[in-house]
């Protein structure tokens, strides 16, 4: 047990050094990015007159262009998806891998979390995930039985991961990682409770967990500011997880002999170890994977911390608030007249607006302007305040914060700004690749966890399945091709049980799928979708299933309906056979088939493929009343006096 804690702290030592070693130095770059980046940029400053006379404005550029860059790396919706090597025999398996992990993924609220690690990896240049198995826990709050045990998230400042090799950013290639933490002392006790039966019997008592005020490298004001406590609910202990790869033995049927042998494999082993004694060491985790998901905001050669957005903004922000800071005090001294007068003659003066002035002995016909005057404000350099505007759009530029992107322009040409906005997007590609490997070793991480501690256990994901097609009164319409019941494919919620532990022998593909929600590309969506609605297409029951959902109002109620109004349609011209068995023609025009039940209808005067032709049904072509009306009042007014070929040029 010592040799554990010994290495643990150790080790911990070791990582501290060589964040103190790196230049500049790891611990004061992170805290000076946070503070400049929550506005506080005046601080250790000089304090002395000069200083404290000074105005110390704040234009904050920092939050502005780390706010847009999230904002744009997050504006898409990011999934995870697990695809087979072969569909012959695993094809199952992938789809139950990537219902579960999306079922976690909502649980972690996923998109909240992506957005609060790429706030860390631009103001600190790391972002980490840490997961860990809570063995308490039961899935969908015991709903569907007794079932035990459910994968936890939590994100770590980039500051508080070791690595062992932190030279090397991969995070499978180190021969340890440790995490570091604070906790309550309660909580600590309480751990070391739960884990006390498979401790040792002379080993330490908890009460040796006392409070501690190890604070100084953690982040920000917060992270070195707690309550001064002495008691176990608020007083903090700091603690360390310590995790290593181990080499074993396991056993295994061969396929080909069908023997069992002995092959060598690496499994994950974790202590969680305060100052003066283990939680608990050296647990096989079974994983064989470290349950840590890194990533950089901007790689760096040779060291496992990334640079972040807001280092190379600081020596421009201070310019600006700096040279801000002169003009403000030259208006505050030069900007208003100063006064002179005889204080011979005057022996008080006010610079209140509207007071009378006393004069006293003023000698005849001696003018005003020889007993008071005043000196003309001085001017300001115009050039300071170009340098300041030229610094903000200089260090906009080179960050890649343009005005398309930055809302700064009019959306008068969608189109032209379509392009400006995908060229805007060019400088964080870099980012948005290192951010959806991060989230494809998340994949890889949850897929191990699954294998390794789930078991068989109920899954809730999507499936298609046969949906009943009702008509008015409620019974199931029948197919008048076919004569079955009518059925359409939906898809739907279930509940199914899965064997999990199939995952720790399976290899599937990772892919991160990635979907454009932004403002622009919904716009150029809308439009895609009216032209293939105007061109026929689309029938209005596609054209509204895929419309942006927050467009229309109620938008499922309204494709409910006209589903309902399609059915009774397709219902009404299902007629019953005659007594000679011969089934009537339908009730159109031109003769033919009764169109079957999910048959995509045709617009107006095209044909199905049996032959006939159609007339108006929901989902064709817009008709030509509406067509007329769209036209101008002259032209309507003129219509009916068109010739015939005219006329339809006019309405196509």
């Amino acid at each position: 047990m010592n040799d554990y804690l010994r290495d643990a702290w150790k080790y911990y030592e070791y990582g501290r050094l060589y964040n103190n070693n790196l230049t500049p130095n790891q611990y004061t770059m992170v805290n000076t990015n946070n503070e400049f980046f929550i506005g506080n940029q005046w601080i250790h400053m000089p304090d002395n007159e000069a200083m404290r006379r000074l105005a110390k404005p704040t234009f904050n550029i920092i939050k502005r262009v780390t706010s847009l860059f999230v904002a744009s790396l997050t504006s898409s919706n990011t999934t995870i998806s697990f695809e087979p090597l072969s569909y012959q025999n695993d094809g199952e398996a992938a789809s139950f891998a990537t219902a579960e992990v999306r079922n976690l993924l909502e649980k972690f609220k996923m998109d909240y979390r992506i957005r609060d690690a790429l706030f860390d990896g631009a103001i600190t240049g790391d972002y980490a995930a840490h997961f860990f198995w809570n063995p308490e826990a039961r899935p969908y709050g015991g709903a569907f039985g007794e079932y035990k045990g459910e994968i936890e998230m939590e994100l770590i400042d980039g500051i508080n991961v070791m690595f062992g090799n932190p030279n090397c950013r991969d995070v499978e290639k180190q021969p340890y990682i440790l995490i570091v933490g604070r906790d309550t002392v309660e909580n600590l006790k309480r751990e070391y409770d739960y884990w006390k039966p498979l401790k040792p019997k002379e080993g330490p008592d908890k009460d040796i967990i006392r409070p501690d005020a190890e604070t100084y490298n953690f982040t920000g004001i917060g992270g070195k500011t707690e309550i001064h406590g002495d008691d176990d609910k608020t007083g903090k202990a700091l603690f360390v997880y310590l995790y290593t790869k181990v080499w074993k033995d396991e056993q295994y049927i061969n396929p080909k002999t069908g023997l069992v042998e002995i092959r060598k494999v690496q499994t994950v082993h974790v202590t969680k170890a305060t100052r003066h004694c283990n939680i608990f060491e050296d647990v096989d985790t079974g994983l064989s994977r470290y349950p840590l998901a890194w990533g950089n905001w901007q790689k760096q050669r040779n060291q496992y911390h990334g640079r972040a957005l807001v280092t190379e903004i600081i020596p421009n922000q201070i310019f600006i608030n700096q040279m801000m800071a002169m003009v403000f005090r030259h208006l505050q001294t030069q900007a208003f007249p100063t006064k002179i007068y005889n204080a011979d003659l005057i022996p008080n003066i006010s610079n209140e607006v509207g007071t009378a002035i006393g004069v006293r002995n003023l000698q005849p016909g001696q003018q005003i302007g020889e007993v008071i005057s005043t000196i003309p404000a001085a001017n300001m350099s115009a050039q300071i305040i170009q340098a300041i505007d030229l610094c903000m759009a200089y260090t906009k530029e080179c960050l890649g914060a343009t005005d398309a992107q930055m809302g700064s322009v009019r959306p008068d040409n969608t189109s032209a700004l379509m392009v400006l906005q995908n060229a805007s997007e060019v400088p964080l590609e870099n980012t948005r690749a290192g951010l959806h490997e991060w989230v494809e070793d998340i994949g890889a991480i949850l897929l191990d966890m699954m294998g390794t501690y789930y078991g068989k256990r109920p899954i809730v994901r999507e499936k298609v399945i046969d949906e009943p097609i009702l008509g008015a009164d409620g019974h199931q319409l029948i197919d008048p091709m076919t004569g079955k019941p009518a059925s359409t494919k939906v898809s739907r919620r279930v509940v199914e049980e899965f064997d999990f532990s199939v995952f720790k022998h399976l290899w599937l593909n990772i892919s991160v799928d990635v979907g454009a929600t932004t403002y622009y590309s919904e716009i150029a969506m809308v439009q895609t979708l009216d032209n293939l609605r105007r061109d026929g297409t689309l029938n209005i029951i596609e054209y509204l299933e895929r419309m942006p959902d927050k467009l229309i109002t109620r938008k499922q109620e309204l494709i409910e309906s006209l589903k309902k109004q399609a059915n009774l349609s397709t219902s009404s011209e299902t007629l019953p056979s005659s007594g000679d068995g011969q089934r009537p023609s339908p009730p159109r025009g031109g003769g033919g088939t009764v169109p079957t039940v999910g048959e995509v209808i045709p617009p107006a005067g095209e044909k199905r493929k049996g032959g006939d032709e159609v007339g108006h049904v929901i989902g064709s072509e817009l008709d030509a009343a509406k067509k007329i009306a769209q036209l101008p009042t002259s032209m309507q007014a003129k219509y009916n006096d068109l010739p015939k070929t005219a006329q339809r040029a006019l309405i196509k």
